[in-house]
């Protein structure tokens, strides 16, 4: 295991933002996180990336996992080029060497010309730049908040799978997404955050994707958000029901999992 979170729990003040959440992360893992507002989403990437410690769980990783993170609005100098921005982060004795490679990671990402001002570039251009600034450094784990964000559905669509040829390479992609139905497909796992009673961000589901509708008997992740979403805020307010039922789904998980641990011993 190359990253784990387990029993991950996180509070703003008096308020409880995520309880009982854990990640499990290996190489070549895609995963995608949904969730309506409120449900700790951002919280739980900046603690996978590190930007944030939990308050309680626990947290193992390799200890050379490199790790990129990208918030929703990173900062850019709109008078760079697009070359001097994606190499602006590294010392200036390595910028020369590195130039090659930030072409072709750009050229990777559909951006061919590298002497543009950045304060030119269309807003999907500029969400492509940034995944190109995160990747110069070559992380083992990138996790991305809302790369889509303010994007059309066909830029979005281009930019996610250019994030699954990434992945595909062997590395390990965490998202948000806003617009899941147009990208999930690109994914193998997913993570639904819901709000419990308590309105603290708590799993919903975490596994396979295919699986997803059937757990919660909807056809789309749009559906299975309005499954768990507030009814006061248009939904069918059933998101206690899936926390409960997923949590108990784990424990007879466990359960069967010790079961055959004794069976292996007996033989």
């Amino acid at each position: 295991m190359l990253l784990s979170a387990e029993n991950i729990s996180k509070n703003y003040g008096m308020k409880q933002l995520l309880d009982g959440v854990s990640v499990y992360l290996n190489e070549g893992d895609r995963l995608g996180i949904i969730g309506i507002n409120g449900t700790g989403k951002s919280t739980l990437l900046k603690i996978l990336a590190g930007a944030s410690h939990p308050d309680s769980g626990n947290m193992s990783m390799k200890p050379d996992l490199q790790i990129s993170y990208l918030p929703q609005d990173p900062e850019m100098d709109d008078e760079n080029t697009v070359i001097e921005q994606v190499l602006s982060d590294m010392p200036s004795e390595y910028r020369e060497v590195h130039e090659y490679e930030a072409k072709t990671m750009l050229n990777k990402l559909g951006i061919n010309d590298f002497s543009a001002k950045v304060g030119t570039l269309s807003g999907g251009q500029r969400k492509r730049l940034s995944i190109a600034m995160e990747f110069i450094s070559d992380p083992s784990l990138f996790i991305l908040d809302e790369p889509d964000s303010g994007l059309d559905g066909v830029v979005a669509r281009g930019l996610f799978e250019k994030l699954r040829a990434i992945a595909d390479e062997g590395k390990i992609v965490v998202v948000i997404t806003h617009t899941p139905d147009r990208v999930i497909d690109l994914f193998d796992d997913v993570i639904v955050l819901a709000k419990d009673v308590d309105r603290t961000g708590r799993l919903a589901y975490y596994g396979p994707i295919k699986e997803a509708g059937e757990f919660f008997g909807k056809d789309s992740m749009e559906g299975i958000l309005l499954s768990i979403n507030q009814k006061e805020e248009g939904g069918e307010g059933r998101a206690n029901e899936f926390v409960a039922l997923y949590a108990q789904q784990l424990q007879a998980e466990k359960a069967e999992n010790a079961d055959d641990g004794k069976a292996g011993v007996a033989e």
